[in-house]
């Protein structure tokens, strides 16, 4: 996106020329940034505009991409698919997890590889390069990791447009790629290690938790104790100089502050095209604002955390990563959560403006709480239920998995870390674990929630599903009888249509990690020490579309007599258009002319002002793109 600073009023001097420079917004970045990269969005219905900045597979990061919807455009396997099980182990430990694998850009043989970084107990830094044709390990990076104990620090990751991979770690940004560039057989090689600076963390003890890509090209991070930043992804600018952050939890955030008196983060972020980036902590859900220079709140709003942490869940509040919905084309657009209620409730927030008129949905409600749910998959009776799992989004349908095991009580004495871990290995019980799985869609008709399906049978019982809208299924690594395996539900109906059989033995363990679509149509799933892929017919990818990010740049304007002429430049996905331009000159408050042209291929157009009066013209001057993108200049010209 392109923006410009003001600059000041001219002064009109007869036929000499008054140079007005464009245009209105801050500029793009603390450091000169390049016109985003083409990118292609999928041509599917509500599909979340292409992150330029990502890799070039449609899954670059955690939960797909920057809107964490963790749907996928390409088609997976089918029912009367033949369908056919494969496990890969990874090195080194048997109690690592890949909860989150992305998938690279082509290289220029035309494979691909899938990047991970695993977490375990006791913590172990890994990063595993996997061939995503034959499931071949290509190397492996471990090294003891700089945390302290078991955590979530760096099972979150994201896959940039180079094919550099970013782990944070403890209180760094490790940067991974291929030692050879552009070899898909290469070795692993760290590129870079950066130390977040302590103006960006929270206290001594802080360590990163959640990261994503802004659509702009900067890696955003939250931290466990409440701080959010951004700083570049190019090697270059990744430095201390160029993060900006800010602190939720403000001059709370001190050395010893309690954890009960903080805002604390244990999920990823999001991010949309509009510079919002996405987190909910354990008191509240935040929109931060990044105008390319500056971090500030958007806003803040209040949501049910519970009190009480129990089974999966570590502590108080959501256990989701923010999910972004609704595109720019659509009338409705929000950031949806799970909430902490002993009766979990899907929670859907105004993402942007709250809409005139609107009402809390009932007293001591935040405004900004659009849908507020109860999920009781399918059981009217239900009195508890909770999920561990961000929400699988797609347009407006939510789908959320149920992780409360059968008997929690079994559990409930053993510290935080230690009972997650029991209980995810309890979930194999067919006796004591989670069933059910619930769709519910916002209707933009009657702005309201409404429960389309609910399947109470379907055990996935802790890792996150994701979903094909090519292929209609939602899938997930579920357990029938104790033996895991893939699981895929009819997305319009819920019933379970798919099934196929992997081990019975721990070794496919979900273990709290997300199911992926790979670009090759297969179904890859973490698991515990490895992975599991489920491979059907490769067919081809979906066709993509421009889905314009860039604003038209309306350069430099002059005025001459009564010719104003000036630049207005575009590019979108990489190919130059002819921005409209649109003058509204005001004269004492009315509006004396309209005009308006088109810029040439060259980006020059010129338009005639009305005669010089005693008063001074006020000129708006707009250029808008093809996609709708605007660029304005306001202006006061004296005579």
């Amino acid at each position: 996106m392109h923006r410009f600073p003001w600059v000041r009023a001219v002064r009109w001097r007869g036929a000499l020329p008054v140079l007005i420079a464009a245009c209105a917004l801050p500029a793009t970045t603390a450091t000169a940034a390049p016109t985003a990269p083409p990118c292609g969005t999928p041509v599917a219905a509500h599909e979340p505009p292409c992150n330029p900045h990502l890799a070039d597979s449609g899954w670059g990061a955690s939960h797909r991409g920057s809107y964490a919807s963790g749907a996928s455009p390409y088609p997976g396997p089918r029912p009367a698919d033949q369908v056919r099980w494969q496990h890969v182990q990874l090195p080194r430990s048997i109690t690592q997890v890949p909860v989150v694998i992305d998938f690279s850009s082509a290289y220029p043989d035309g494979g691909r590889v899938a990047w991970m970084s695993t977490v375990s107990t006791p913590d172990l830094s890994a990063v595993h390069k996997v061939d995503v044709a034959t499931g071949r390990v290509i190397d492996s990076a471990t090294k003891p990791a700089a945390g302290t104990g078991a955590s979530i620090s760096g099972a979150y990751n994201l896959l940039d447009r180079d094919d550099h991979l970013f782990v944070g770690r403890a209180r760094s940004l490790e940067v991974y790629g291929d030692a050879r560039p552009g070899e898909r057989g290469s070795p692993i090689a760290q590129l870079a290690s950066f130390a977040v600076p302590q103006s960006a963390l929270c206290g001594a003890d802080d360590q990163l938790v959640g990261i994503t890509m802004t659509y702009d090209g900067h890696i955003a991070f939250a931290t466990e104790r409440g701080a959010v930043g951004v700083v570049p992804r190019t090697l270059p600018e990744l430095t201390a100089e160029n993060v900006r952050s800010v602190q939720l939890n403000g001059e709370r955030c001190t050395d010893g502050a309690p954890a009960a008196d903080l805002e604390i983060v244990s999920n990823s972020i999001s991010a949309d095209e509009d510079g919002g980036i996405y987190v909910v902590t354990s008191k509240a859900m935040h929109r931060i604002q990044w105008d390319g220079r500056r971090l500030r709140s958007g806003w803040r709003a209040r949501y049910e955390t519970g009190t009480n942490a129990g089974g999966v869940r570590l502590g108080e509040g959501s256990g989701s990563t923010p999910d972004v919905v609704g595109t720019g084309r659509d009338r409705d657009r929000f950031v949806v959560i799970t909430d902490g209620q002993p009766l979990m409730h899907l929670v859907l927030l105004w993402r942007d403006e709250i809409p005139a008129g609107w009402q809390p949905i009932a007293p001591g409600k935040d405004p900004r709480i659009a849908c507020e749910i109860p999920v009781r998959f399918g059981d009217p009776t239900r009195t508890t239920s909770s999920s561990e799992q961000s929400v699988l989004t797609s347009g407006y349908s939510s789908f959320v998995v149920n992780n409360t095991l059968a008997n929690e009580a079994l559990f409930a004495a053993l510290p935080p870390a230690q009972r997650r871990v029991a209980a995810a290995l309890a979930g194999q019980d067919p006796l004591n674990a989670p069933y059910g799985m619930e769709r519910i869609d916002w209707d933009p008709a009657t702005r309201t929630c409404r429960s389309v399906w609910a399947n109470p049978d379907v055990s996935i019982p802790n890792g996150i599903p994701t979903l094909s809208t090519a292929s209609g299924l939602v899938y997930g690594q579920g357990q029938r009888l104790g033996t895991w395996g893939l699981e895929g539900l009819d997305i319009e109906t819920g019933r379970q249509v798919l099934r196929v059989p992997a081990s019975p033995g721990p070794d496919s363990n979900s273990l709290y990690a997300a199911t992926a679509v790979g670009p090759d149509g297969a179904v890859w799933q973490g698991v515990a020490g490895g992975i599991d892929i489920y491979r059907g017919p490769v067919r081809p990818a979906p066709a993509t579309r421009c889905f314009d990010l860039d604003r038209p740049r309306l350069a430099v304007l002059s005025v001459r007599g009564r010719r104003l002429s000036g630049r207005a430049t575009d590019r979108a996905c990489g190919a130059a258009t002819r921005p409209l331009v649109r003058v509204v000159v005001r004269r004492g408050g009315r509006v004396v002319a309209r005009p308006r042209t088109r810029a040439d291929a060259q980006g020059r157009f010129a338009l005639t002002l009305p005669p010089r009066g005693r008063e001074a013209l006020r000129i708006e001057a707009v250029a808008t793109d093809p996609a709708g993108l605007r660029s304005v200049v306001r202006r006061r010209v004296l005579r």
